[in-house]
């Protein structure tokens, strides 16, 4: 759920209306017992990104998470500008955009141990 939730087909205003059960949501996670707490981490990150929108955060800002999320797998948060493979870093290099507060990010998916991670970079804006 937690993962269907943090990656797929999710926009601004729907983590707007979840976040508005954050309380009730962590509430129920803080009984959850400490050896279960790694096994649910997702479930963990979800509960404090509701938190973070419900305090005015973008629903962007699951880019700073420690998961996996691609710019595809944001679809309805970022508007991908642009995608490049650099050969000599053998990496996919991803241009996105927000489309509720246009922040613009550089994603770089590099291959990583049996998987890969992405490293995310916000672009600085030019005036």
């Amino acid at each position: 759920m937690a993962r269907t939730i943090l990656t797929r087909g999710r926009s601004h205003a729907d983590m707007k209306e979840l976040s508005r059960h954050a309380s009730e949501f962590n509430d129920k996670l803080l009984r959850i017992e400490n050896k279960d707490q790694d096994y649910l981490a997702l479930l963990f990150i979800l509960a404090q990104h509701l938190n973070e929108i419900n305090l005015g955060s973008c629903a962007c800002s699951i880019v700073e998470k420690p998961m996996y999320n691609s710019p595809e797998r944001l679809e309805g948060i970022l508007e991908i500008l642009s995608e490049t493979f650099n050969e000599k870093e053998y990496a996919v290099c991803i241009h996105s955009r927000c489309l509720a507060c246009g922040k613009e990010y550089e994603s770089k998916m590099v291959d990583s141990g049996f998987g890969q991670k992405v490293i995310w970079k916000e672009k600085v804006q030019r005036s």
